[in-house]
C-alpha cells in the first residue's frame, strides 16, 4: 500500500499536536529520579507516540561494586519495510567510567535513504571526559564522517521522504542531563508522531563526575562544558555549618561570569544562595548579550528550610532571567525556548528537585541547558538537603503543653474524581478517632477502593482530629498498578498541629521510582515521563486561614482526568461517603490542573505498556507551578474546541492507516 503525500493542514493539525506531547515526553521531567553513577547502552528505539520499540540493550549499569558488562550479538528489524539491525554490541560500566561499542549496523527507516557504519565506539569517564570514534559512517553509501567534529558533534540532513517527512542524523552528541554526562555516538531523529520510528539511539555513555558524585551541601555557581568538564567547579561551595560570600566568580571560560554570589549552612538543616548577577555571552560581538545564546541572571535567591521545603525568588521577576532572546517568566517551574523552526534548543528548570540514591535530595535554584549541545550547562544555587533520621517506633501523639491549640480540622483517607470516583471515606470530624484494625497476617480490614476498576486501594486507615492534632495514618497503598503512574506505599503517617505538619511513610515506589523509609519534605513532586501527571507527596497549601494538608496527590486532570488524594487534612468538612469500599459514591468531576507546563502534557489513557520515568526523567519540585498563558472568551474556546475535535479525527484516521501498513 502506497501513502499520498501529506497534505500541508493534516502536517498542521497532526504535527503541532502530537509533537508536542512527544516531545513533552523527551523533556526531562520534575520527578524525583535516583540515577546509577555509570552506564551504558547500545541501542534504544522508540516509536512515533515516544513508546519502546526497542528498550536500552545490552544496557550496563553501575553504582558500586564491581565492573559490570553485557554483551548483545545482534538486533533485529523492529517493524516491517524498516532495516534496524546492529551487530556485535556491548557495554561496560564501572568506577571509571562507562563504554559502548558496535562493531557494525545497517539503518534504513522505511522509504528514506540507508545509514551504515563500522567501529561505532562511545566512551565517558568519571573526570569528565567523553569520546566518539568510528571506522566508517556512511549515508546512502556518501561517506558523512568528519573527525574534525567528533568532539563536538555534528548533524547530517538526510532527504525528506514526501511521505514520513524530515530525518536528521546527529553525530557525536553530548549532554548534561542531572549532573551527568552523556554523549551518544549516533541519534537517529525522524519526524515527532508521524514517522514509524521516531528515534534510535546507538551507542550511550553516561558519567557522574567525581566532582558531583559527593557534592557540597551548598554551593553557588556551577558551569559545564559540554564536553563535560568542569568550567566553574561549584563555587563558592560549603561542607558545614557556616556563609561564605564572593564578590566576582569566574573559571576557565572567560563567557561565563557571576558576582555578589553567597552560600549559608545552618545548624538546624536550612541553607541559603543568593546570586547578585550571572552572565553567560558566548557571542561576544556588540549584540552578544542580547543573542539567544545568552544566559543572563540577576538578582536569585534560594531559601531552604530545616524541613526540606525550598523557595527561590528573584528581585524584579520583570528582569531576571534573560535567555532565547527573552526575558523569561520566572513564575513557572520549566521554561523551554524554540528557534524560529519550533525545534526545542534551550531549557530553564527553576527550583528543580532531584531524589539522590543517598536518600538526599538534589535542590538546584536555576538549571539551564543547551540542547543543541554548543555551550555549556550552568547550575546556579546547589543545595544537598537531607531528611533527619526516623526511628522505628511511630511518633507519638504531641500534647497541647507549650503550643496553641490546633483550629478545627477535618481529617479523611482518600478522595478521588475521575474514572475511579470516591467520595471522602472515613472522615473524622473535630474530636472523632477512627481506627484501623491490623490482622496478625498484616492485612488491614478497613479499607477504601474503587470496586472492580481496581485502580485505587487504600487499606489499614486511621483518621483522627483534636485540639491538639489532626491526623491520617494508611498501611498499604496501591494506585493504578501496572502501569507508569503506579504508587505502592506502606505506614503512610501524615500529622498536623499547631506548630507545623509532618509526613513519613515505610517506603516504596512512586511512579517507579524509589521512596525511603522517613519523613518526607513538604512538596516532594514526582513526574510521569510523557504523562500530564504530576504526584506529590506532603502536598501543603494555603487558602487564606485555611490550610489543607496532603500525604499523597495524584493530578491528572489533563489526562485521564482524574484527582486522586490520600491522607487528607483541611479546615474545610468534606462529604462522607456512605459507602467508601465500593467506590460508587457521586464525586465531584475534576477541572483542569493548573500545575502541569504544556512541555509535559500527553493525554491519554493509562496502558500497562506505558513507559515509566526513566534516567533522565524526574525531579520533584516544592509548591505548585504557575498558570501560563492567557484566558480566553467563549468564542475563541468554542472555536479550539472545533479545531481539536477536528484534529482528533484526523489523527485517528492516521494511527488506524498507521497499523494498516504495519498489517501488510
Amino acid at each position: 500500500m502506497i501513502l499520498r503525500p501529506r497534505t500541508r493542514l493534516l502536517t498542521l493539525l497532526v504535527g503541532s499536536i502530537v509533537a508536542a506531547a512527544v516531545v513533552a515526553g523527551a523533556v526531562p521531567a520534575n520527578g524525583a529520579a535516583t540515577l546509577p553513577l555509570t552506564s551504558a547502552s547500545g541501542i534504544q528505539m522508540l516509536d512515533a507516540d515516544g513508546g519502546t520499540l526497542q528498550q536500552p540493550a545490552p544496557l550496563s549499569e553501575w553504582t558500586s561494586g564491581g565492573t559490570v558488562e553485557q554483551s548483545l550479538p545482534q538486533s533485529s528489524d523492529a517493524l516491517k519495510l524498516n532495516t534496524t539491525r546492529a551487530v556485535g554490541l556491548t557495554s561496560r560500566a564501572a568506577s571509571d567510567g562507562a563504554q559502548a561499542s558496535i562493531d557494525s549496523g545497517l539503518f534504513q527507516l522505511r522509504d528514506r535513504v540507508p545509514i551504515a557504519f563500522t567501529g561505532l565506539r562511545a566512551s565517558c569517564g568519571t573526570d569528565g571526559s567523553t569520546s566518539v570514534t568510528f571506522d566508517t559512517l556512511t549515508v546512502d553509501g556518501k561517506n558523512v564522517l568528519n573527525t574534525s567534529k567528533l568532539s563536538t558533534g555534528y548533524t547530517v540532513a538526510l532527504p525528506n521522504s514526501d511521505t514520513w517527512g524530515s530525518t536528521r542524523l546527529i553525530v557525536g552528541e553530548r549532554a548534561v542531563d542531572q549532573g551527568r554526562v552523556r554523549v551518544t555516538a549516533l541519534r537517529i531523529e525522524a519526524e515527532a508522531g508521524w514517522s514509524e520510528i521516531w528515534r534510535v539511539r546507538l551507542g550511550v555513555a553516561a558519567c557522574t563526575p567525581e566532582s558531583i558524585v559527593a557534592p557540597a551541601l551548598v554551593s553557588g555557581v556551577t558551569v559545564t562544558a559540554p564536553s563535560g568538564g568542569a568550567l566553574i567547579p561549584g563555587a563558592p561551595h560549603l561542607s558545614a555549618e557556616g556563609s561564605i560570600s564572593a564578590q566576582a566568580v569566574s573559571g576557565t571560560a572567560s563567557a561565563s561570569t557571576a558576582s555578589d554570589v553567597s552560600v549559608a549552612h545552618a545548624a538546624d538543616g536550612s541553607s541559603a544562595v543568593s546570586v547578585g548577577s550571572f552572565r553567560q555571552v558566548p557571542d561576544t560581538s556588540a549584540v552578544g548579550e542580547y543573542m539567544w545564546s545568552a544566559l543572563r541572571v540577576y538578582g536569585l535567591r534560594l531559601t531552604v528550610g530545616a524541613d526540606g521545603s525550598s523557595n527561590v525568588t528573584f528581585a524584579d521577576t520583570g528582569s531576571a532571567v534573560f535567555v532565547n532572546g527573552i526575558w523569561i517568566n520566572t513564575g513557572t517551574d520549566l521554561y523551554t525556548g524554540v528557534d524560529a523552526g519550533g525545534t526545542p534548543r534551550v531549557r530553564v528548570h527553576l527550583n528543580e528537585r532531584v531524589a539522590q540514591s543517598d536518600g538526599s535530595v538534589l535542590i538546584t535554584a536555576l538549571r539551564y541547558e543547551d540542547l543543541t549541545g554548543a555551550y555549556p550547562a550552568v547550575s546556579l544555587g546547589v543545595v544537598r538537603w537531607s531528611a533527619p533520621s526516623v526511628g522505628p517506633t511511630p511518633t507519638p501523639e504531641p500534647t497541647a503543653t507549650g503550643a496553641p491549640p490546633l483550629p478545627p480540622r477535618y481529617a479523611f483517607a482518600v478522595e478521588a474524581t475521575g474514572p475511579s470516583a470516591i467520595a471522602p471515606a472515613f472522615v473524622a470530624a473535630p474530636g472523632e478517632t477512627k481506627a484501623a484494625h491490623v490482622a496478625s497476617n498484616g492485612t488491614a480490614d478497613q479499607a477504601a477502593t474503587d470496586g472492580f476498576a481496581g485502580q485505587v486501594a487504600v487499606r489499614g486507615i486511621e483518621t483522627a482530629s483534636s485540639d491538639a492534632s489532626a491526623s491520617v495514618g494508611v498501611h498499604d497503598l496501591v494506585l493504578y498498578p501496572g502501569t507508569a503512574m503506579e504508587v505502592s506505599l506502606r505506614d503512610i503517617r501524615l500529622q498536623v498541629t499547631s506548630l507545623g505538619t509532618t509526613l513519613t511513610t515505610g517506603g516504596g515506589t512512586v511512579a517507579g521510582q524509589a521512596v525511603p523509609a522517613g519523613a518526607v519534605a513538604a512538596g516532594t513532586r514526582y513526574a510521569v515521563a510523557g504523562r500530564s501527571a504530576v504526584i506529590t507527596l506532603n502536598a501543603q497549601s494555603v487558602d487564606g486561614q485555611a490550610q489543607t494538608a496532603v500525604a499523597l496527590e495524584v493530578d491528572d486532570r489533563r489526562g485521564l482526568g482524574a484527582f486522586v488524594r490520600v491522607g487528607v487534612v483541611t479546615a474545610d468538612a468534606p462529604q462522607e461517603s456512605p459507602n467508601p469500599g465500593g467506590g460508587t459514591s457521586p464525586a465531584p468531576q475534576p477541572q483542569p490542573s493548573e500545575g502541569s507546563s504544556s512541555e509535559q502534557l500527553t493525554p491519554g489513557p493509562i496502558g500497562k505498556d506505558d513507559v515509566r520515568v526513566a534516567g533522565g526523567g524526574a525531579a520533584s519540585t516544592s509548591g505548585p507551578l504557575a498558570r501560563t498563558g492567557a484566558d480566553v472568551s467563549a468564542l475563541p474556546g468554542l472555536i479550539s474546541a472545533g479545531v481539536f475535535a477536528a484534529a482528533g479525527g484526523v489523527v485517528l484516521i492516521v494511527f488506524t492507516r498507521r497499523r494498516r501498513i504495519r498489517r501488510e
